[in-house]
């Protein structure tokens, strides 16, 4: 299945907002579940911060980019989402 079709799959009422606030730092991310899957995938929009991250990354319109489609249990999704946005922070060198 090719990136397109997960986003169109998603279920937008099956969302979690992750962020990043220690530091002195106000960054968020949103993870959205896919219908077909079960799988959650996270996006981030770096515009809105006006970043330039190290990695490259498929970018959409009204979400932001793709950074990565994860499976999580439901019941896990809060503080493994949490620790997959900070890594992908740390991974970008946007937080230390």
């Amino acid at each position: 299945m090719c990136t397109d079709e997960r986003i169109h799959s998603l279920d937008e009422s099956i969302h979690l907002h992750v962020g990043y606030y220690e530091q002195g730092f106000d960054y968020e991310g949103v993870f959205f579940k896919s219908v077909e899957t079960g799988r959650w995938l996270l996006f981030f929009d770096e515009k809105s911060y006006g970043l330039n991250l190290l990695k490259n990354y498929e970018e959409y319109n009204h979400l932001g980019l793709f950074i990565g489609e994860y499976s999580i249990e439901d019941a896990q999704i809060e503080e493994k989402g949490q620790q997959l946005f900070e890594h992908f922070l740390k991974e970008n060198n946007i937080v230390g």
